[in-house]
C-alpha cells in the first residue's frame, strides 16, 4: 500500500494513485487532564463543541512544521488507520514538504510517520507536487513556475529538468489574511472578533484587487475596551490595504525566484506562465496581483487546495526510484 500525504497547517490530505482518500482539518481534540488524543479532523471540532472545558483543540502543525511531535505521531497513526493502512499492511508514504525544509525537519516528519506505522518514507517538495498535480511537464528543459499559498506558508519555485532551479518559502498565507482582518477591526474599530468571523469577512468583501468596487459589511463582535457586544462597519478598501501588506512578502519572493533564475529560463516563463495553487490563492485579486508583480501570465490550478497531494499521488508509480537522503535538501524527477 502506497500513500501520498500533505500535512498542512489547516488540513491533512491523504491520496493514493487512484485519487483522494482523506481530507481533514489539521486539528486534534486532546483530553485536558491526560493529554490523550480523543479525535482529529472534523470529529475533533464536534468533540470540542460538545465537551467544552474538558477538551482542548490543538493544531499539531504550525507554520508548516510539526509543533508537537508526540501529538503529531498519534494524529498520523489515527489518520493512517482511517485510510485503511492497518487493514492492508504498513504503507509506504510519500510526504509533501516545504521547499526550504531542513534535514532536521525532514527527520522529524520521517520519525513521526514511521512511528505512525509507515514502512518507508520519501519526500517531495511542494512546488514539484503542485506542478505535477497541475499537469506541468516539469521534466522538460524549458522553465515553468508554481506558487502555492497555503494556510501559514507560501512556496514558490522555478522548475526545469524535473527539479527546482530557484525556490523560496515565505511565512504568509490564509492565517495571515485572517489575522490582518482581525487586527484591523481591533485597531481601527475597537472590535474583537474570532477567526471564524474573520474568515467570513474575507469571503464577503476580501480582495487585493485595487479596481474592486467599494463594499461594506456590518461586523458583530465584542467592544475591545468594555467586552460588551458591539458592531462596526468595515469597508472593502480599508481591508484591501491591510491584506496587501501580508501579500507583499509573497510577491517579493516570487519575483526574487524569477530574477535569480538563468535568463533563458526566465524568458521561458513568459510563455509557460505561473501555476497558482493553495487555498489562500483563491482570495479575490491574488492572481492579478501576482501577474502584475511578475509580468508573466498566471494560471490558477484546477483543484487549488488539493493539487499538491494529488500530484504526489501521481508520483507513487515510481516511488522505488525516489531517493531522498536526509542530508540532501532536494531531489529530482529526472530519470
Amino acid at each position: 500500500m502506497d500513500l501520498a500525504i500533505d500535512v498542512g497547517t489547516a488540513s491533512i490530505r491523504v491520496a493514493e494513485h487512484g485519487g483522494m482518500v482523506l481530507d481533514e482539518p489539521a486539528i486534534a481534540a486532546v483530553d485536558v487532564d491526560s493529554g490523550r488524543l480523543l479525535a482529529f479532523g472534523a470529529e475533533a471540532l464536534t468533540s470540542g463543541a460538545a465537551t467544552a472545558g474538558r477538551v482542548r483543540l490543538v493544531r499539531p502543525v504550525r507554520h508548516g512544521q510539526l509543533a508537537d511531535l508526540r501529538l503529531a505521531e498519534e494524529l498520523l497513526a489515527a489518520l493512517l488507520r482511517r485510510a485503511g493502512a492497518t487493514r492492508r499492511g504498513r504503507p509506504r508514504v510519500l510526504c509533501c514538504v516545504h521547499a526550504d525544509a531542513t534535514a532536521v525537519q525532514r527527520r522529524a516528519a520521517k520519525r513521526a510517520l514511521e512511528h505512525a506505522s509507515a514502512r518507508t518514507v520519501r519526500f517531495l517538495e511542494l512546488p514539484l507536487a503542485v506542478a505535477i498535480g497541475a499537469g506541468v511537464a516539469i521534466e522538460e528543459p524549458t522553465g515553468s513556475m508554481v506558487l502555492e499559498v497555503g494556510a501559514a506558508t507560501a512556496d514558490v519555485a522555478v522548475l526545469a529538468l524535473g527539479g527546482m532551479v530557484t525556490s523560496a518559502t515565505v511565512s504568509q498565507g490564509a492565517d495571515g489574511f485572517e489575522a490582518a482582518a482581525r487586527s484591523l477591526l481591533a485597531r481601527r474599530h475597537g472590535l474583537v472578533v474570532d477567526q471564524a468571523t474573520a474568515r467570513e469577512i474575507l469571503a464577503m468583501i476580501g480582495t487585493v484587487d485595487p479596481s474592486a468596487a467599494e463594499a461594506r459589511v456590518e461586523v458583530l463582535g465584542h467592544d475591545r475596551a468594555t467586552g460588551r457586544p458591539s458592531a462596526a462597519v468595515l469597508r472593502r478598501s480599508e481591508l484591501r490595504r491591510a491584506l496587501e501588506e501580508h501579500l507583499e512578502p509573497v510577491l517579493a519572493a516570487t519575483l526574487r525566484c524569477i530574477t535569480e533564475s538563468p535568463p533563458d529560463l526566465a524568458n521561458d516563463l513568459l510563455g509557460a506562465g505561473l501555476v497558482l495553487a493553495g487555498g489562500a490563492s483563491q482570495l479575490d485579486g491574488v492572481a492579478g496581483r501576482v501577474a502584475e508583480a511578475t509580468g508573466i501570465p498566471v494560471r490558477p490550478a484546477a483543484d487549488a487546495r488539493r493539487c499538491a497531494v494529488l500530484g504526489a499521488a501521481r508520483c507513487l508509480a515510481w516511488l522505488d526510484e525516489i531517493q531522498t537522503p536526509e542530508d540532501e535538501p532536494r531531489w529530482s524527477l529526472s530519470r
